[in-house]
């Protein structure tokens, strides 16, 4: 099923995504997404350090589903944009072999250190949340100029989708990092075919309040852990 598109949501994404493109942020409220050090020098190259989102992570998901068609995990394909490519890359051995062995230590580390945010992964059943498993199944690559990274967040227990309402959300709670799925995109399943399963992305519907709010922020603000949820997309799950 494709994503309910809302116009404003979509002019929204566009302005902030330009609103900040010519320099990312890094610091230590976002560390899961860095190395070992900050683009100092980038940030004084435009006022427009100060907004958010300072990141952007372009999404693709899977639901895996196991041999009765109960939900186990969320298969998530992450391509970061540009500029934390670049400083990947620079970081890197630019030798092949090296350079792998550097992406997935990074994917390794990342991922580590996103345990502890719950991968940026938010799944509720019947409106509760679940909790989620450690993520042990993980790749990264590099796909033209981006880096690639794909990660199956396991949940802690089966959940079945034809008894319950089932909906997710990817997000990073401050909203350091910008997650959305892409442009017409469709959320596929994996596993079982015992249920006729289907997913609809919802765009986000932030007010103009929040908008202006984050584009006010800036680098010395405490963070929020409540501001991404308002940009957030959501999954809603329906099997048969």
């Amino acid at each position: 099923m494709k994503r309910d598109h809302d116009t404003t949501a979509h002019r929204a994404k566009t302005i902030r995504r330009l609103t900040a493109r010519s320099v990312i942020k890094f610091d230590r409220r976002a560390i899961m997404l860095t190395v070992a050090c900050v683009l100092v020098h980038l940030l004084s190259l435009s006022p427009s350090a100060r907004a958010h989102p300072h990141a952007w992570i372009d999404l693709r998901s899977t639901v895996h589903l196991n041999g009765d068609g109960q939900i186990v995990g969320i298969e998530q394909e992450w391509l970061f944009d540009n500029f934390y490519t670049l400083f990947v890359i620079e970081s890197a051995n630019r030798n092949a072999v090296d350079q792998k062995k550097a992406l997935t230590h990074l994917a390794e580390t990342n991922l580590k250190n996103l345990r502890a945010y719950d991968y940026y992964t938010e799944v509720r059943v019947g409106g509760k949340k679940v909790t989620f498993n450690t993520v042990t199944e993980f790749d990264s690559e590099l796909r033209g100029d981006k880096l690639w990274m794909r990660f199956v967040v396991p949940l802690s227990e089966p959940v079945d989708a034809s008894a319950s309402q089932v909906s997710y959300a990817v997000y990073d709670p401050t909203y350091y990092v910008e997650i959305l799925h892409l442009k017409d995109d469709v959320v596929a399943f994996r596993g079982s075919s015992k249920h006729r399963c289907g997913g609809r992305i919802l765009a986000p519907n932030p007010t103009m309040e929040a908008v202006t709010l984050a584009q006010a922020l800036d680098r010395q603000a405490p963070p929020d852990s409540s501001l991404g949820r308002m940009f957030a997309e959501q999954v809603d799950i329906s099997c048969r």
